[in-house]
This record gives structure tokens, C-alpha cells and sequence, in this order.
């Protein structure tokens, strides 16, 4: 990496780490398109981004600790695991622009569809989708960082209120995240550079972005939020296709 690459992932960063405290979800979503179209590898991606918005993720789950929803959080942190597991598995067998290719196409598919359901009413609780949608996304994280996703799709179609989304979701990416990690590191995919220098060099432009738009979240109008989510999904799903 040379100083240009740096500065212009650390700006990428910025604006995906802001975007994702408005939204709750949405750093990784943003980042990881932009990255890889800087150049930035698969792997280096998948490290740099799940370490991120472990570290960014800490103060939001503080903050919005009394809006949490414990047993959500958990079954979306404890389906994960497994989905994690099986991901750190095929980041390293699978070529990396199948991974992208597939996950896009996933994404814009899963975000047309939940844009259908906007404006009804909340359906009836589907037993044992928190659980589904953290095994989605941890395979998810370990292959692209992507691990929003599936139970931000989950939450949009419960209507969660976007305190409690913003909560739940810091949670599940503090812990998935953690998790992630170690499983990569044991699995030899963790990448050495994107935790030193990027990581360390990014992250105070990471924790600043995310404070603003933890700020701003709030305070959008619930119909706004809903569709704000699903754009960046959908946005994220065609642009991280066409990196591949």
C-alpha cells in the first residue's frame, strides 16, 4: 500500500463509517465496494472491515443499551457462529470474484424483495429467523464483511423501531465480529496489513463518521429510515456484483 491508497481508503471509510451510524448497519455495506474497487483484496476487505466496526460498534451498543431487545440480539449473535465458521472456509477455497458476484446478486434480490413490504403491516414473527438471518450474515462476514445484511432484512420486515434496530445491530456486530475474527486468525485468513497500518491509521476517521451519524440516525422519521436501509443495500449488492 503506498500513502495514496491509504489516504483514499481512510476517505472511504470516513464516508461508510458516517452512513453507517445514520443507518445502524450500513459501514460495511459502503466500505466494502469502495474498497475493492480502490484495488484493496478480498481478504484485506473482510479484516479491515470487521475490525472497524467492532471498534466503532462498542460505544453505539453503549449508547443505545436501554433500546436493546436481549433475546434478539443473541439469537442473531448465536446464529452467526456457525455461518461464521463455515465462511472463513470458503473465503479461503472459493475464487473471490464467485464470492462477490454471488453476494451482490444475494443482496439486490433480498433488498427488492423487502422493498415490497415497506408499507404493510408487520407480519407475524417467523420462528427461528433471528437465529436464520445471523447464520446468513456470519457467512456473509466471513466471505465479504457483509454480515448486515440478512438481519438488517430481518429487521426491516419486523419494523423494528430504529432505536432498537440500531441497538441490536451494535451488539451482534461487536460480538459477530469478535468472533469472525478469531475464526479467521485461526484459519490463517486474517490479513496482516489491513489491521497494520490501515486499521490503526483509518480508525480515528472511522470513530468520528460513526459519532455524527449516531447522532443523526435518531432523529430521521421512521418511513425515511426504512427506505434509506434498502437503498444501501441495494446499492451495495450492485456495486460489490459489478467489482466482481
Amino acid at each position: 500500500m503506498d500513502a495514496a491508497e491509504l489516504i483514499l481508503g481512510g476517505g472511504s471509510v470516513f464516508v461508510a463509517a458516517l452512513l453507517g451510524g445514520i443507518t445502524g448497519f450500513g459501514y460495511a455495506l459502503v466500505a466494502t465496494p469502495l474498497l475493492l474497487l480502490l484495488g484493496f483484496p478480498l481478504p484485506f476487505v473482510v479484516t479491515a472491515n470487521l475490525a472497524l466496526a467492532l471498534v466503532t460498534r462498542v460505544p453505539v451498543a453503549y449508547r443505545f443499551r436501554a433500546d436493546l431487545w436481549p433475546r434478539r440480539a443473541a439469537l442473531l449473535v448465536g446464529g452467526s457462529v456457525p455461518g461464521l465458521w463455515l465462511g472463513t472456509h470458503v473465503l479461503s477455497a472459493v475464487d473471490d470474484a464467485q464470492i462477490k458476484l454471488a453476494a451482490g446478486l444475494v443482496v439486490m434480490a433480498a433488498a427488492v424483495l423487502m422493498l415490497r413490504s415497506l408499507h404493510a403491516a408487520p407480519p407475524e414473527p417467523i420462528p427461528g429467523a433471528p437465529v436464520a438471518a445471523g447464520f446468513a450474515g456470519g457467512f456473509l462476514g466471513a466471505t465479504t464483511s457483509l454480515n448486515g445484511v440478512a438481519p438488517v432484512l430481518l429487521l426491516a420486515r419486523d419494523k423494528a423501531a430504529p432505536r432498537a434496530f440500531i441497538a441490536d445491530l451494535a451488539v451482534y456486530f461487536v460480538v459477530s465480529n469478535a468472533i469472525g475474527l478469531t475464526l479467521l486468525a485461526v484459519a490463517g485468513s486474517v490479513s496482516g496489513p489491513a489491521l497494520f497500518p490501515a486499521c490503526l491509521l483509518w480508525l480515528p476517521g472511522s470513530i468520528a463518521g460513526n459519532w455524527i451519524g449516531a447522532t443523526l440516525g435518531p432523529r430521521l422519521p421512521e418511513a425515511a429510515f426504512r427506505r434509506i436501509t434498502l437503498a444501501i443495500v441495494f446499492v451495495a449488492g450492485a456495486v460489490t456484483a459489478l467489482s466482481a
